[in-house]
């Protein structure tokens, strides 16, 4: 059986177990079968129970039932890298059962977000190699660099990639954008060591996004009021409630829910990235603390107001 066959078989078991909660092996089989007009044998749902723990880090549990079918159900569920790509492939797959489909879909406009660089960078951290490459600046100077660097680590944030290593000519970690990357290249062997390593895991722990500002900038304890007003409603509700879903950030607590306000408390670095995601949010939240970060907060505000003043 082929990889993509077998793939295809773990996504169809995980979404029949997201759809319906719990089910039998006969009712998973019966619907396989249906699906794809191929055998579908307990073993084969053990064995691949085993794999999708082990490749997607999403658990499956049989509970057996008194005078009844024993019953698989999801217990634990994987990461968002896991949910990214079974998500990606829930829309191949769609899209794939009928070739008029994409006449009734529609599409924002999105760049590369250089996923194509993603398995060589991949396998360059493993084997710890060293590796080269152009680099166009988004920014002006938009000047092309050649850089050299030991890669560590990638990290994906708002559906675009970045990749950290450490410079070889400036012997400082930085960050690049996958879709500024072209021309890569291995070097050789890199200068990879434990202690970098243990670095690179934890680097972006402290800040929002990609942007982790300078070696002096510090996390802070920030603390956000979301306080719930008249023009709520269904469609344009208040941000909070996705906050319980989807965190700003790692370090996010709730200190205060009432019906009228959510206060959050995060302990994070204060960067232009963390402070256009706050005005993102507009009049649903205030900045309780520090009072630095609520001030340039209001000055960012007072700036906007004043373009339509003029």
């Amino acid at each position: 059986m082929t990889t993509v066959a077998i793939f295809l078989r773990h996504q169809f078991i995980i979404q029949q177990l997201r759809i319906y909660g719990a089910l039998s092996y006969t009712k998973i089989k019966n619907n396989y079968e249906d699906r794809f007009g191929d055998t579908f044998e307990l073993r084969t749902l053990q064995r691949d129970i085993k794999d999708i723990e082990c490749i997607y880090k999403i658990k499956i549990k049989c509970f057996k039932r008194f005078k009844s079918d024993s019953v698989y159900r999801i217990v634990e569920e994987g990461d968002a890298s896991v949910e990214d790509l079974l998500e990606a492939f829930d829309v191949f797959q769609a899209f794939q059962e009928d070739e008029d489909s994409y006449r009734y879909v529609v599409f924002d406009p999105r760049q590369s977000s250089g996923t194509q660089h993603l398995s060589f960078l991949i396998k360059a951290i493993i084997q710890q190699k060293r590796i080269e490459f152009r680099y166009q600046k988004r920014y002006p100077p938009k000047e092309v660099l050649t850089r050299t660097i030991d890669p560590y680590l990638l990290k994906e944030s708002q559906r675009r990639w970045y990749l950290l290593g450490m410079d070889v000519q400036k012997e400082q970690w930085r960050i690049f954008a996958l879709d500024c990357m072209e021309d890569l290249e291995e070097k050789g062997r890199g200068a990879h060591d434990r202690e970098k390593a243990k670095q690179a895991q934890t680097f972006f722990d402290d800040s929002f996004s990609s942007w982790v500002g300078d070696g002096q900038l510090k996390a802070e304890k920030v603390i956000l009021s979301f306080r719930r007003n008249e023009k709520d409603s269904f469609f344009t509700p208040n941000p909070a409630e996705y906050l319980r879903a989807m965190p700003l950030h790692r370090s996010q607590v709730f200190i205060k829910d009432t019906p009228e306000e959510i206060v959050l408390s995060l302990q994070i670095k204060i960067t232009p990235d963390f402070v256009k995601e706050i005005l993102s949010y507009g009049a649903h939240v205030k900045v309780v603390a520090p009072e630095h970060l609520a001030e340039r907060v209001k000055s960012e505000i007072k700036n906007a107001l004043q373009l339509y003043d003029n």
